[in-house]
């Protein structure tokens, strides 16, 4: 026989601290166990076929969460493999950007020299008519 986790001391032998420990079951799942052996008829008359059963059902259910944990690692890697790409085309358009960035800088100078010399130009022809 299984002993529940947590519980290592039988109930039976008259200890205080494993009577304690015991814990009855809530209503929702005394129904989960009616209803369990509702749908296994023979429950009662072979506790050790429906203990087979369940045993079956749980060993399906294990494989189900180990798939479904094996398809969201595969899942995360693709995830994690796209964000990199992003990262590097992220990288990628910083660079453009700098360099545009220092064009424009560029371009904004020799405009601030070409009104200086704009303004220079007018002055000089406004003293040459004045004259």
């Amino acid at each position: 026989e299984s002993v529940p986790s947590g519980e290592n001391q039988s109930v039976a032998g008259g200890d205080e601290e494993a009577v304690d420990e015991y814990q009855e079951l809530n209503a929702r799942e005394e129904q989960d166990i009616e209803i369990m052996m509702e749908g296994c008829e023979y429950a009662i008359s072979n506790a050790e076929a429906f203990a087979e059963r369940l045993s079956r059902e749980l060993q399906v259910l294990d494989g189900a969460n180990i798939q479904s944990i094996m398809a969201s690692e595969k899942q995360v890697n693709i995830l994690m493999k796209l964000l990199d790409e992003a990262l590097k085309e992220v990288d990628q358009i910083e660079l453009k950007l700098s360099s545009y960035e220092e064009m424009l800088q560029s371009v904004k100078e020799q405009m601030d020299q070409i009104s200086e010399s704009n303004h220079l130009i007018h002055l000089s022809n406004t003293n040459n008519v004045k004259l």
